[in-house]
């Protein structure tokens, strides 16, 4: 009889107990049962005796790995209980890869399929099986399921287990979305439940309470909306019609819908509505909101605060800016209390996790982790399941991956039972293309096209009919727009397509003695500063001064700011509706709102073509082909825009992206799916780096007293000094440096570089992806000075 609880895990936890815990965590997130296998199997191999030592002394000689051990355990149990292991997969063999592959990367990322195993990992595990041959893993397994006992150390499995084996259980795939979606997810599962146990994190139980209270809370802040305007009239009506219509779907069973409505229409109460009346439907679901820029979150989450007073704990912003709001709390207390450090570790894992009900995150956070791979990213997939998706501005994606995201996320939401609501004023068209060499109704089998909540009558309402739109005929230099600008008796926004344009006409405009506010606006700037300037040009405006803004298109979506005039350098279609949205946005002008359109050039060059070029370059020629010299008034305008989106729909490849991490520089999603290429599909970003330049950070110092850097570079080099044995101190580590630079975060400046631009100077050494910007090289009012040209965004 073998003692199993002389056997540990960790330091302070015996192997049963915890392949236990996980297991019953797994089953808590999904009824996989490639999950559930994986569970059950994910720490067999530390049985292995040089694990066991490790334990205690992190330098044991031998091999003391285990992921390798625990997935050849599976496959030696699999060929012992064929028939019971293929029953429970349907007579399905491919998923004994699946479960392989998760037990063996548990620890890294899911690999490309069929070759999902090292060799060399594979060579140092048959040594140590030629030397080992007592392991009791047929005992442990016996914990946990009834089975055939099975050998581990003479099993002649390990002869082809690397080579043949793993590619006959691998290759063939009949339904290569199911087993992408639910690899992914048992993966993510597994990993979640592995951590969440080894570190004693108890799940935040708080969703039910936060959806009890939504509906109340909601219902009166609404009440306390006037229906003094026509606008505001119509929004409710809207609001009340979108409510009708989802009510009917969530009857038929849709999961995801769409939200088309005009610009200045209220879309973010809409959407919060909606959410309520699909948690009237099925309660006690988290509430995801995804928005595509920083300063969009940050807007929403203050809105959400305000619409669910008292109930700010429920909510959570997660990105590159939000810190943790226990954390200061939390540190404070830590010299009287060390035990505090649990908590302070669980509050960092609930972030990590998405352990919240209610968040407000970026694009980069959700889609990214839709398709991601990686360890880290899909900590969170868990907790995308039984949720409430609102997307908004989903035209912000890559054209060319309008459909398949749709598309992934209905295949998502219908298997891990969540809802979308997709939003924006310039809806894509989702319908599955035709002429496409997948046969893509065949691969989204179950997919419907999203069903749209409002009637396009709405765009047809006066109080949308705000603007009317006019082009330039012939092409411009910079010198005759200032003229234009200047000539204007009003507020005026002026968009441009790179960060040097607007440098160079705010400079023009400088040496004139304008009457008027001149502000720029572009990310050379810091947040903080970027912030204030908006804030700024809003109290103006509305104080009826004259303000003349020149920005990039980060003023585009999301934005709530109102002038009677925009200038806007030629764009594709949904950017000319986006920054039309910036004009006369809640119709309290006289007269319609003015859009002029123009073709800003340079040495004779459209300056537009700099960012929309080679295969992109078609969206500005049919925004060039459809927006003529010729007025157009705001409803025209949606006939302009989708017939953009139909033309993408039918003229562009589907879910095929361009990248240079990428192999011969694309990737064909549905291609790499079938493959279940997870590494190459996990490469995606929705910003590369290398095509638009590498991205440099640099802090901006409040005053000559600022010591935020010093401080950083103080905590790494605490870092570097904890052992790396202790886990919970560098974690702790981790979670000070992350909080301190995201307390950082509003006086840093992203600026992306290509090899021959000239960096700014810095006054230090990298410190954790950041520098120190040199005394004298940014200022508030141009923002960081550098010699590059062509800078976007």
């Amino acid at each position: 009889m073998v003692d199993l609880t002389q056997y540990r895990s960790h330091p302070d936890k015996q192997l049963l107990v915890h392949i236990r815990g996980v297991v019953e965590k797994v089953r808590s997130l999904t009824n996989l049962k490639i999950a559930e296998l994986a569970a059950i199997f994910h720490d067999v191999g530390k049985l292995n005796p040089n694990f066991q030592r490790k334990i205690d002394a992190p330098k044991v000689g031998g091999y003391s790995n285990h992921a390798y051990l625990s997935a050849f355990s599976f496959l030696c149990y699999c060929a012992a209980n064929q028939k019971t292991v293929l029953s429970a997969l349907n007579n399905e063999k491919e998923w004994i890869g699946s479960v392989l592959a998760i037990v063996a990367h548990h620890h890294g990322d899911l690999p490309d399929f069929p070759f999902i195993l090292n060799k060399d990992e594979y060579s140092r595990l048959l040594s140590f099986l030629e030397e080992n041959s007592n392991l009791p893993v047929t005992e442990l397994i016996r914990n946990f399921i009834q089975h055939t006992p099975f050998s581990v150390s003479n099993n002649p499995l390990k002869e082809y287990f690397c080579n043949d084996l793993q590619y006959k259980v691998a290759k063939h795939v009949s339904r290569p979305l199911d087993f992408y979606l639910e690899t992914q997810f048992a993966f993510a599962s597994l990993i979640a439940a592995d951590k969440s146990d080894a570190s004693h994190y108890q799940s935040n139980k708080t969703i039910q309470n936060f959806c009890s209270q939504y509906r109340n809370r909601l219902d009166t802040y609404l009440k306390g909306f006037s229906e003094d305007s026509e606008l505001n009239k119509i929004r409710s009506r809207m609001r009340k019609d979108a409510n009708q219509k989802i009510r009917e779907e969530l009857l038929k069973g849709t999961k995801v819908l769409s939200l088309t409505a005009p610009t200045g229409s209220g879309k973010t109460m809409m959407l919060l509505s909606l959410a309520g009346e699909i948690l009237k439907h099925q309660n006690n679901l988290r509430v995801i909101y995804a928005l595509p820029y920083l300063s969009i979150t940050e807007q929403v989450a203050i809105v959400c605060y305000k619409v669910f007073h008292g109930l700010s704990d429920f909510i959570y912003r997660v990105d590159s800016k939000s810190e943790n709001r226990n954390f200061e709390e939390l540190q404070a207390m830590l010299d009287k209390e060390p035990a505090v450090i649990k908590e302070i570790l669980a509050s960092q894992f609930a972030e990590d996790t998405f352990d919240y009900p209610f968040i407000i995150t970026t694009f980069v956070r959700l889609f990214e982790t839709l398709v991601s791979n990686q360890n880290a990213a899909l900590l969170k997939l868990p907790n995308l399941s039984n949720t409430i998706f609102l997307i908004d501005e989903i035209q912000s994606l890559p054209p060319r991956l309008y459909g398949f995201f749709v598309a992934l996320l209905d295949a998502f939401c219908k298997k891990f039972d969540s809802y979308a609501v997709i939003s924006t004023a310039t809806m894509p068209n989702f319908v599955l293309p035709q002429n496409n060499k997948h046969t893509l109704s065949e691969f989204f089998k179950d997919y419907v096209t999203p069903t749209e909540l409002l009637s396009m009558k709405y765009f047809n309402e006066q109080v949308f009919n705000r603007y009317r739109i006019e082009r330039l005929p012939n092409p411009i230099e910079l010198k005759e727009l200032a003229d234009k600008v200047e000539a204007e008796w009003c507020s005026i926004l002026v968009i441009l397509n790179t960060i040097q344009d607007t440098k160079d006409l705010f400079n023009k405009l400088s040496e004139r003695p304008i009457d008027a506010e001149l502000i720029l606006l572009n990310t050379h700037f810091t947040p903080n500063d970027r912030k204030a300037k908006i804030e700024k040009s809003v109290k103006l405006v509305k104080e009826g001064r004259r303000v003349i803004l020149i920005s990039t298109q980060l003023i585009e979506a999301g934005v709530d700011i109102d002038f009677p005039v925009v200038y806007r350098d030629f764009c594709p279609v949904p950017s000319v509706v986006q920054s039309a949205g910036r004009c006369n946005r809640n119709g309290e002008l006289t007269e319609k709102g003015r859009i002029i359109i123009f073709n800003l050039q340079k040495n004779g060059i459209s300056r537009s073509t700099l960012i929309y070029r080679g295969k992109d370059s078609r969206f500005l020629n049919f925004a060039k082909e459809k927006i003529q010299a010729s007025t157009l008034q705001e409803p025209e305008l949606l006939t302009v825009q989708q017939s953009f989106f139909d033309d993408i729909q039918a003229n562009t490849l589907f879910g095929v992206h361009y990248g240079k991490q990428f192999k011969e520089e694309e990737i064909d999603f549905i291609q790499r799916l079938k493959e279940v290429a997870f590494s190459e599909i996990g490469k995606f970003k929705l910003i590369d780096e290398r095509e638009f330049g590498e991205e440099y950070r640099y802090y901006v110092p409040k005053s000559d007293n600022d010591s935020a850097f010093e401080q950083l570079e103080k905590l790494h080099a605490e870092l570097k000094e904890i052992n790396f044995s202790d886990f919970e101190k560098r974690k702790f580590k981790y979670i000070q440096i992350e909080n301190h630079l995201k307390s950082m975060a509003g006086n840093i400046v992203h600026v992306r570089l290509r090899q021959m631009d000239i960096k700014p100077i810095a006054c230090s050494e990298n410190c954790c992806g950041l520098l120190k910007l040199l005394k004298g090289c940014y200022n508030s009012t141009i923002g960081i000075q550098l010699s590059t040209e062509n800078q976007i965004l």
